[in-house]
This record gives structure tokens, C-alpha cells and sequence, in this order.
């Protein structure tokens, strides 16, 4: 279980959020939304461990994230978490296969045979040659999403993860999301202002992000 209490962040000195209050059961999933600029993605930050909260906790069920050591949140995140990025974070001057290599080299995996799984899966087996640099701004996205789920993470985040993409896609990549969060029992929490993702997913739970204050 994710539970978050009493989160608050501030940046010079002005409050971003307060008060922020989550519990996601395993193998449940949360829909984040909320206004430009409110925090949505500085949350997604906090709770994947890659920005410190100005107060409150954050328990993956008995592990209290920032109670540990930094090297320890990296290794935890590594092994936990997969998280779609809405800046993709990919390497451009690798080519598609080499950047889920790598996920997977990182991870220990040997299940090469996945990798193309999934990138046929979002469209992207006929391109697994080319660097990164030579893709459009939506296969990135869906690359990046593939990306999250080596590993079979029991959390993932995703960070507006069909911004980029037409209709037929945003079904294609948001059915991808929600049968591998079921293949690996994962919890799913997702930022989006899309309703194509939402009719589709079908959130269980809701945060309108400033509505807590």
C-alpha cells in the first residue's frame, strides 16, 4: 500500500500544497488532476522519491521513503517503481532497443524476448534500429512508456502519458497501461487531463489536486 501523510511542499517560500493526504491499495489506482502549475507533477516527484516534501511522509507500506538514505531511495525506486516521464527521459543517442537494454541490463533481466513484446505492443518494433534522436515527439512518448514496465514494477507513475498522441494511440498505449499494470500487479497513479484515459481506465480514486487546502 502507498500512503501519503500530510504532504506539503513549499519553494521559495511560497506553498505549492499542503496537506495532501493518499492511500492507494495495492493493485489499485489513483487519477491525479488539478489546474496548470498547482504541483501535480512536483507530487509525482515527491512520491517516486525524486524530490524530498516539505512535510509529511511517504510509506510504501512499511518503508517510510524518506527515512532512508538517498543511495537506498535510488535502489528502492529501481526496483519498485516504474515512472513515465513527461520529459521521456530517454537517451536520444541510443537506439529504441538499447534504451530498454539498458532498463533491462540495470534491472538483471535476461528476458530479451519481452523487450520486443513490447515494443510491438506500442507500435514500435519496426523502428527498434533507430536512435532515439530520429523519432517523432509521440513515439518517444510510447517508448517511454513501454520503457516503465521492464521489470515488472509493483508501482507506476505516469506524467501525462498521451499528451502527445492521437486518438487511435491514446487507446492503444492507455490499454497497454492498464493490461501490464494487471500483469504485474502493479498500482497505477496517473496525471492527466485526458478523458480518452480516463473513460478508458476507469480511476477507482480521484485527487483534485487544490481542493485539500
Amino acid at each position: 500500500m502507498l500512503i501519503c501523510k500530510n504532504l506539503s511542499f513549499s519553494i521559495d517560500g511560497h506553498k505549492l500544497f499542503s496537506n495532501i493526504n493518499i492511500n492507494v491499495e495495492n493493485q489499485k489506482d489513483l487519477l491525479i488532476t488539478g489546474p496548470s502549475g498547482i504541483g501535480k507533477t512536483t507530487l509525482l516527484s515527491i512520491l517516486c522519491g525524486l524530490q524530498k516534501p516539505s512535510g509529511g511522509d511517504v510509506l510504501y507500506n512499511d518503508i517510510n521513503l524518506y527515512n532512508l538514505a538517498e543511495n537506498k531511495i535510488d535502489h528502492f525506486r529501481g526496483n519498485n517503481l516504474g515512472i513515465v516521464f513527461q520529459s521521456f527521459n530517454l537517451i536520444n543517442s541510443f537506439t529504441v532497443k538499447q534504451n530498454l537494454e539498458l532498463a533491462n541490463t540495470v534491472l538483471n533481466s535476461q528476458d530479451n524476448d519481452y523487450l520486443y513484446n513490447l515494443l510491438h505492443r506500442v507500435g514500435l518494433a519496426d523502428k527498434s534500429h533507430l536512435k532515439v534522436s530520429k523519432l517523432s515527439v509521440g513515439e518517444k512518448q510510447r517508448l517511454a512508456v513501454a520503457r516503465a514496465f521492464i521489470g515488472n514494477p509493483k508501482w507506476i507513475f505516469c506524467d501525462e502519458p498521451t499528451s502527445s498522441l492521437d486518438d487511435k494511440n491514446t487507446e492503444n498505449i492507455t490499454t497497454f497501461i492498464k493490461e501490464e499494470s494487471l500483469r504485474c500487479k502493479a498500482s497505477l497513479i496517473l496525471i492527466t487531463h485526458d478523458k480518452r484515459v480516463q473513460s478508458i481506465l476507469n480511476f477507482s480514486q480521484t485527487l483534485k489536486l487544490g481542493e485539500e487546502l
